[in-house]
């Protein structure tokens, strides 16, 4: 009986065990949730060329844009990741072969030739075939238009509606992107054109000899996976894209930001967890400290340290206080000793450093704000009557209504780029 009551006792002893185990495995916080959380990484590559009849001048004779176009291709697939290639305008076809061979087949063979669509409902159906992961890049004009069949009932159909019906479409298809997670990239190129243009009543002007055209390079895919790929990118030296726009992701503004003593250090202080503690200021001495923020998914203007300097807003209470804004290759990183602090300047993209010349109260605030504004380069890049052929240069239909439409769709509640705050405390 004594044997049956211990081995009872054991019994009752191991399920309390394995019982303690499993609610603190089902229970565990959000640190452990985030540590089993993975990162996503880049899926399969999709690169699809409008080859429309209105492209049909970028691939004549000498036009810059074949060569964008090939290096990119090539570059993209060698140092990201292997690329499928498709021609889109009615319905998408699959180019045979591999990215080299098509280099080749881009110089010399003229492409686009098939009849116009509508621009939304191509992004809408390339978007459509993205798994989760996948990438998307759409090469166009990004001309707004109705069908023939519309524009020839209402010759005037096409500037009547830009701002209306055409950009509505695209705030749709952008909003249904934004609802799937996606984020997008536009960049704008120029390049010399060779062919008949036709303008919004899609009436035949007299053929262009290499005059300046704009063409545009969307790529969109999920937050995480298109920031990967802005990263990477960045790295091929010879995309040099004349303007960008990124929307869908900075949603929430940059909050998060590291002190990083060693760096531009002046006075006697101590990091705190919420900011600066332990200060002695002696009268006319000041304290200076080095703040790192990584701007990685910020527009690419925002990362201007001029554009940064001059739009910061620094609020200070209880302290009055100077900044200056640096790239993070400005910094001095060999005095940073610790595995830590390394990490935590590669981690960065810019500093902002303090300097605080008096500070009445025993603990004092500031305020970093940079206030959300979009780029507006593409208004100089659109036109609203294309018939005079002197407007047509370096410049889009309707592209400021292509874009209006986008951000719309992208637009939030957030009002700030970065918005977080330093305690001071003597």
């Amino acid at each position: 009986m004594r044997q049956i009551y211990t081995t009872y006792k054991i019994f009752v002893c191991i399920l309390f065990v394995i019982t303690t185990l499993i609610i603190i495995v089902s229970c565990g916080g959000d640190d452990e949730k985030k540590i089993v959380k993975k990162s996503k990484d880049i899926g399969n590559i999709h690169f699809y060329i409008d080859n429309s009849a209105s492209m049909k001048g970028y691939f004549g004779n000498d036009a810059e844009f074949k060569t964008i176009i090939s290096d990119l291709t090539t570059k993209i697939d060698k140092t990201i990741k292997p690329i499928d290639i498709w021609f889109s305008s009615g319905k998408d076809e699959k180019y045979p072969f591999d990215a080299q061979r098509f280099s080749s087949d881009i110089a010399t063979t003229i492409i686009a030739d098939r009849n116009g669509f509508q621009l939304y409902e191509m992004i809408k159906r390339i978007a459509d075939k993205n798994d989760s992961c996948d990438i998307s890049i759409l090469v166009s004009d990004c001309i707004l238009s109705f069908p023939d069949s519309a524009i020839k009932k209402n010759r005037e159909i096409n500037k009547q509606e830009a701002p209306n019906a055409l950009k509505n479409n695209i705030y749709s298809t952008f909003s249904d992107l934004k609802r799937k997670g996606f984020a997008t990239s536009i960049y704008a190129f120029n390049s010399k054109f060779y062919d008949v243009y036709y303008d919004y009543q899609n009436t035949r002007t007299k053929k262009l000899k290499g005059n300046k055209r704009p063409f545009y390079i969307l790529v969109f895919a999920d937050k995480e996976i298109l920031a990967k790929f802005n990263a990477n990118l960045a790295d091929i030296t010879t995309f040099k894209p004349e303007k960008s726009l990124l929307f869908g992701l900075n949603e929430e503004p940059v909050m998060d930001y590291e002190i990083i003593p060693q760096i531009e250090r002046i006075g006697k202080w101590m990091k705190s967890s919420k900011g600066i503690k332990d200060i002695e200021m002696e009268k006319n001495e000041p304290m200076q400290f080095c703040v790192s923020i990584n701007l990685e998914n910020m527009p690419e203007y925002t990362k201007d340290v001029v554009y940064l300097q001059k739009n910061l807003i620094i609020g200070a209470a209880g302290c009055k206080v100077g900044f200056e804004v640096k790239e993070k290759g400005k910094l001095d990183k060999s005095k940073l000793k610790s595995e830590p602090q390394i990490k935590l300047y590669d981690k960065a993209t810019h500093a902002i450093i303090f300097k605080v010349n008096e500070m009445a109260l025993s603990e004092a605030k500031i305020n970093v704000s940079l206030p959300l504004h979009y780029d507006t380069w593409y208004l100089d890049w659109s036109c609203m009557d294309d018939k005079n052929l002197s407007l047509v240069e370096g410049k889009t239909f309707a592209f400021e209504h292509f874009i209006a439409g986008m951000k719309e769709a992208y637009e939030t509640k957030n009002k700030n780029h970065i918005d977080f705050s330093i305690t001071l405390n003597k």
